[in-house]
């Protein structure tokens, strides 16, 4: 991995907050070199020194030297993957010909630095002109600030796989739009973008807390090793956070793009897992919602059904949450169920819930246009005439509405294989 694939308004954000922490560790410590390392093909170099204000810092950004058998304090610990302190360089036969004593820097401690892919990134260090046997809690601190910066690594290349993502959504987009079942499409996609609200939304609050923490931290003149503790676990906190909502962003982004990509066309019938093609369609509810509601499938089909993938997750989707908003508001264990059984050339599959059901009179007028209402006052939603025409225009099969106690049966029955057009 390289910044390469990182964009660069984010790599400059990186290298700003790297370079007012080291700054500050060099500071504190009082050591004249406190560096960020970093592998670039055959070669090490300094990305990043501290800035003090004396000039008894001999290191310089861009500094490099190659790395096997440089014999650098920093080219064991990326090997071994583990700390490394060196107490006096000049009383240890191991290090004594190491090429930093040139310039004076007999004591080192350095920690690994890794790219989210586990790949080494280098090492972030501090080196000392005089013997110096480092506490264990500034060791503490180093490996810590190196689990921070390995965290925003990975935000950061998670930010960028989601606008990766992104873009390739909005391809897929275009392509869709001189199609004549757009519709199908873009209710998967408005599906989307209501899930991207919240963890979007929770990303900006987050990285204004974690400026606010990294502005208060700069602000100090003499911080406390208490402090910067603070600091940091409410950085890490932050960064977890982060993680979190960014992740769950871009598997709803990646859920779209297999949707976009096994669809190709929407006419296009594909190959499909029923089992797998459920859960793609759970994968776009909240996480409350999934934790709250028991998902159950028996799916008994021997093999995979051709069919229209974008129109099956769209049909999964649209009585998920119609059975979601008008059928659990007073079932305290509410579960849906996925049946699935062949019948000859024909499929079989059942969604079955245990909420409130609905009445013979409007389980009779639920697939008629524009019929819409709301369960709770003894209705249906509008979503179930459109799942109807999905089902009978484009899969070529049938849909009924089945009682259920307690609850609602939704069957729909479809070709194995759809007929020639």
């Amino acid at each position: 991995m390289s910044f390469s694939s990182i964009d660069k308004n984010i790599t400059d954000q990186l290298t700003e907050r790297w370079q007012a922490v080291i700054n500050m560790i060099a500071r504190h410590y009082d050591v004249p070199s406190c560096l960020v390392m970093k592998l670039e093909d055959d070669n090490i170099k300094v990305h990043l020194s501290s800035v003090n204000n004396g000039n008894d810092n001999p290191y310089q950004p861009g500094d490099a030297e190659h790395f096997d058998d440089s014999g650098l304090y920093c080219e064991r610990v990326i090997k071994t993957q583990k700390p490394l302190q060196v107490i006096n360089a000049l009383t240890d036969p191991e290090w004594d010909h190491n090429p930093d004593i040139k310039l004076g820097m007999i004591s080192y401690l350095g920690v690994p630095l890794n790219w989210p892919d586990q790949s080494p990134f280098g090492t972030l260090c501090v080196l000392d002109k005089k013997e110096r046997e480092f506490p264990e809690e500034f060791r503490n601190l180093l490996d810590r600030l190196s689990n921070i910066f390995e965290l925003e690594l990975s935000l950061a290349y998670e930010v960028e796989q989601r606008k990766k993502a992104e873009a390739e959504l909005r391809a897929a987009q275009e392509k869709l739009l001189s199609t004549r079942e757009l519709e199908h499409f873009s209710l998967i996609s408005q599906g989307v973008s209501h899930e991207l609200g919240t963890p979007i939304g929770s990303c900006v609050t987050v990285v204004s807390h974690l400026d606010d923490i990294c502005q208060q931290a700069l602000q100090q003149e003499n911080p406390t090793v208490d402090g910067l503790k603070a600091s940091l676990t409410d950085i890490h906190s932050c960064s977890k956070m982060l993680s979190a909502e960014l992740g769950r962003s871009s598997r709803l982004l990646n859920t779209l793009k297999q949707a976009a990509q096994s669809s190709g066309l929407p006419h296009q019938n594909v190959e499909i897992d029923l089992a797998l093609c459920v859960d793609d369609a759970w994968s776009f509810f909240s996480d409350s919602e999934r934790q709250s509601i028991v998902l159950k499938q028996l799916i008994l089909l021997p093999q995979p059904i051709l069919a229209n993938y974008v129109a099956l997750v769209d049909i999964f989707k649209q009585l998920f949450r119609n059975a979601i908003d008008h059928g659990f508001h007073f079932c305290e264990k509410p579960e849906l169920t996925i049946k699935a059984r062949p019948a000859g050339d024909q499929v079989v599959i059942e969604i079955e819930d245990n909420g409130c059901g609905m009445s013979e009179d409007i389980r009779q007028a639920a697939l008629k246009p524009f019929f819409s209402s709301d369960r709770r006052h003894g209705k249906v939603g509008l979503g179930l005439n459109y799942v109807n025409n999905l089902v009978t225009n484009t899969l070529k099969g049938k849909m009924e509405i089945g009682p259920l106690k307690p609850g609602t049966c939704i069957r729909l029955t479809i070709p194995k294989t759809p007929p020639a057009t």
